[in-house]
């Protein structure tokens, strides 16, 4: 066992002095997640949208109006309505771009809509706030039709032989708008969280470069083969299989010190968010233990390192795509989630996943940790003892 660590140290040593697998195992996953998170995270930025109302009514439903919805949206920090006198002046602040979009309640709307009458808001929006004007549009319309349903119960309540004068009427409408919803909607907070954007960069980079970080070991044996050092060490007083332990334990401490730093920097750095530690740690250590096996699964089919580099290109790429490392895979169709179970890259952002909540542990990520630990050990024990052939043959 000491021959296998001397030869993993020894390992470590050149790869740490090598600025190409510094670069690949933390500078390139790292810089990548920074510049992803920033260019596609801004898109998940809170909308911040400025409207104007203009009340010209003065009545119990305009009040209503900016009482209820519009305010709802100014204390969600969705939106900041500014009141405006006349809709001239909401109209001028449109033009000139002081606002999106303005709503403007007509004198007499609500007496026409007590009345059982036809009665219109008016939405004015810039040609440049397509989006925001929408957004007003649909609140209107959401208002609007609790107004019908108030003028139903209304005219219901008449035909049945209510009295009919105006202040029966406004009565009537004001119970009706006061009445409890028979249908009510309540938020749930939902088991797991998705992650945020800058997480999911970070976390989707640190799977993807794993599998080019850690194929170091095996491939450093067709290294020493074509170098020549690798006869010397078969010929010294160790075992063979000491030889692949020590690359192999090199190649899992290198893929550690990587994802380490990749979740620590990008904590501090970017602000990522990846959840309980110890969770964190098993699923580093089952990513680690997967990436290993189908890299020496790979590298130990090749003939050469050009070949060896070549192929766990391609199969780390064709993972991470199936894996959803570089889009989110609910996007696309339903056979993708399926297929996905078969990549470490799910498995290990499903992880993460799991560990969104606050009160997530380790219990959460046992399947995830299960299926990665799974994934490594199947492939790795056919690539170690084909690296170990490798050995014997020279």
């Amino acid at each position: 066992m000491r021959a296998a660590l001397v030869i993993a140290l020894k390992d470590l040593r050149q790869r740490l002095r090598d600025r190409t697998a510094i670069i690949v195992a933390v500078v390139a996953p790292f810089g990548l997640a920074a510049i992803f998170s920033t260019l596609i995270g801004g898109a998940t930025q809170p909308i911040e949208l400025a409207y104007a109302y203009a009340d010209l009514d003065r009545s119990e439903l305009s009040t209503a109006l900016r009482d209820g919805p519009l305010a709802g949206i100014e204390e969600a920090g969705i939106a900041s309505v500014a009141e405006t006198d006349s809709a001239a002046s909401a109209r001028e602040a449109v033009d000139i771009g002081e606002v999106d979009a303005a709503l403007i309640v007509p004198e007499g709307f609500g007496a026409a809509v007590t009345a059982g009458q036809g009665a219109e808001l008016e939405i004015i929006g810039s040609t440049d706030a397509g989006f925001s004007t929408d957004i007003l549009r649909s609140i209107a319309e959401s208002f609007t039709t609790d107004v019908r349903g108030v003028q139903l119960a209304v005219a219901l309540a008449t035909h049945a032989g209510g009295e009919t004068s105006p202040e029966a009427l406004a009565q009537l409408a004001r119970e009706a708008a006061a009445a409890d919803a028979p249908i009510t909607l309540a938020d749930l907070e939902a088991e797991t969280r998705q992650m945020s954007t800058t997480t999911y960069f970070a976390a989707s980079m640190a799977i993807f470069f794993l599998f080019f970080t850690a194929q170091f070991g095996v491939l450093s044996l067709l290294t020493e083969r074509r170098q020549g050092t690798l006869p010397r060490l078969v010929a010294a007083p160790i075992r063979p299989w000491a030889i692949v332990a020590g690359k192999a334990i090199g190649s899992f401490a290198l893929g550690i010190v990587a994802m380490a730093v990749l979740v620590l920097a990008s904590s501090f750095l970017l602000g990522a968010r990846w959840g309980d530690p110890i969770g964190v740690a098993a699923l580093v250590l089952a990513a680690v233990t997967a990436a290993m096996g189908i890299t020496a699964l790979i590298t130990t089919l090749a003939r050469t390192e050009e070949q060896a580099g070549g192929w766990n290109s391609i199969v780390a790429v064709t993972l991470a795509i199936l894996g959803g490392a570089f889009f989110d895979l609910s996007q696309g169709p339903e056979i993708l989630s399926q297929v996905s179970l078969i990549t470490p890259h799910a498995w290990f952002l499903t992880g993460l996943d799991s560990l969104g909540p606050a009160s997530a542990s380790v219990v959460d990520v046992l399947v995830p940790v299960t299926a990665l630990v799974g994934i490594g050990l199947v492939t790795g024990a056919i690539g170690l003892v084909r690296a170990g052939g490798l050995v014997v043959r020279r």
